[in-house]
This record gives structure tokens, C-alpha cells and sequence, in this order.
């Protein structure tokens, strides 16, 4: 090898130990320090409790709102449904009255016409009672007497 071309190295560094820098040193708090930080804490510790309570309070109301509406939606439904059932036993009285009045007319038409037929043969009665077996033959020819 050739060591005229080569350039020489830098010497080596000695070794020495870096010493390690002490961390800045802090000045111990003072009592008043200590006390402004423990009033902060405190204060803040308070505030935490403050907001909890309003937390647990309107989850409460929240809770409270929603079974009341709950409530009222069951309530509403019940009243629907009772008033549903009072319908339905309406229109079940309506439709039988009807039907009592439907059988009464019907009824009613029978009678007439029961009567008019009672009507018809005491008139007829009467004629026979006036003219007679044989005359009354004679008048009504399209009755068949089946005595004769």
C-alpha cells in the first residue's frame, strides 16, 4: 500500500467521560405557592363535583321526562282503546235496534197482511151469509167447494 497518497486521520478524540449536566436546580416552593396550589386543586375538585351534579341532575330530569311521556303515551292509549271499545258496543246496540226494527216491520207487513186476509174472508163470509150456498155458487164460480 501505498501511504504517501492516503490522507492521515484526525487523531482520536480522548476519551473522557462526558460529565452529565445536573438538572437545573428549582427553587423549593414557598408555603404560599403550595397553599395557591392546593386552593386550585381544591377549587377545580369542585368545580368536577359542581358539574357532576348538574350531569346526574339532567339525567335525572331526562329519566323523568321520558317515563312521564311514557306514561302519558300509555294513557292516551288506554283512552283510545277505551273509547274504541264504547264505539264498537254503539254500533252493536245501533245494529240490533235496527235488526229488532227490521224483524218489527217485518212483522208489522205480516200482520197486514194477515188482516187483510181476515178482512177478505169475512167479507166473503158475509156475502155467503147473505146469498146463500147455492146463489153464492152461482156468483162465484171460480171458487171450488169441495163439499158439493
Amino acid at each position: 500500500m501505498d501511504s504517501g497518497d492516503v490522507p492521515n486521520l484526525p487523531a482520536r478524540p480522548k476519551s473522557t467521560v462526558a460529565k452529565a449536566t445536573p438538572p437545573p436546580s428549582t427553587p423549593a416552593p414557598t408555603a404560599a405557592e403550595v397553599d395557591e396550589q392546593a386552593r386550585m386543586l381544591k377549587e377545580y375538585e369542585d368545580k368536577q363535583r359542581v358539574l357532576q351534579a348538574q350531569r346526574e341532575a339532567g339525567e335525572r330530569q331526562r329519566s323523568e321526562l321520558a317515563a312521564q311521556q311514557q306514561q302519558e303515551f300509555e294513557q292516551r292509549q288506554r283512552e283510545q282503546a277505551e273509547a274504541q271499545r264504547v264505539a264498537q258496543e254503539q254500533l252493536l246496540r245501533q245494529q240490533h235496534m235496527m235488526l229488532a226494527n227490521q224483524q218489527q216491520a217485518e212483522m208489522e207487513q205480516q200482520l197486514l197482511a194477515m188482516r187483510g186476509q181476515f178482512e177478505r174472508d169475512q167479507i166473503f163470509l158475509e156475502q155467503y151469509d147473505r146469498v146463500g150456498y147455492h146463489s153464492f155458487r152461482n156468483v162465484c164460480p171460480y171458487i171450488i167447494f169441495s163439499s158439493v
